[in-house]
């Protein structure tokens, strides 16, 4: 654990966060799962529109990038993390293929629900990565993490559903399946 830290402590989070999203896509491209990018995307507007509205929610203790008023960090790591719960989900889609939609969904939930709130403990109580903007505000009962108004936990809460209804309604494909170009060796 110590190692995690030493390695963490010399990077800035909001450049780490920045250059991870912009792996994506070249990780994407090179595993041959171009059509994930648009996964992404999704991930990456509705990271845009609650920073739109949470805008002057965010203020870390620490040093981020802020562009036009708007904190950065929150926008790479809301459409990150997006991202990657849906990448952890679609891995066990195949097992889910036939349950019903109501079932993906609460599955896909609590599967967000639960990275959520680690990431949130980890990063408060191991990272020290506080929010000031927020910090004057209870956390979730027994959790303590999510210090913030109550329309911001409604809304932390929500992200993942809605982000997971948006790819559902847009019938976007599974993002762990590899497509690959055919080649056909023509016989002479």
């Amino acid at each position: 654990m110590a190692l995690l830290s030493f390695g963490f402590s010399g990077i800035r989070a909001d450049f780490m966060i920045i250059g991870l999203y912009l792996l994506l896509f070249p990780y994407l491209y090179l595993t041959h799962r171009r059509h994930a990018v648009f996964h992404l995307l999704v991930s990456s507007v509705v990271a845009c529109c609650w920073l739109f509205v949470a805008r002057e929610q965010y203020g870390y203790n620490r040093e981020l990038l802020v562009i036009g008023g708007y904190n950065i960090y929150p926008l790479f790591a809301w459409a990150v993390g997006l991202f990657g719960v849906f990448l952890m989900y679609a891995h066990w889609v195949p097992a889910f293929r036939k349950m019903a939609f109501l079932k993906k969904m609460i599955f896909f939930t609590v599967l967000y629900w639960a990275l959520l709130f680690g990431s949130e403990i980890l990063a408060y109580r191991f990272f020290h990565f506080r929010n000031i903007a927020t910090a004057q505000y209870e956390g979730l009962p027994f959790l303590d993490c999510i210090h913030a108004p109550g329309w911001m936990k409604v809304a932390y809460l929500l992200n993942g559903p809605v982000y997971f209804l948006i790819c559902e309604l847009l019938g976007l494909p599974d993002p762990n399946i590899i497509r690959r170009k055919r080649i056909s060796l023509q016989e002479e």
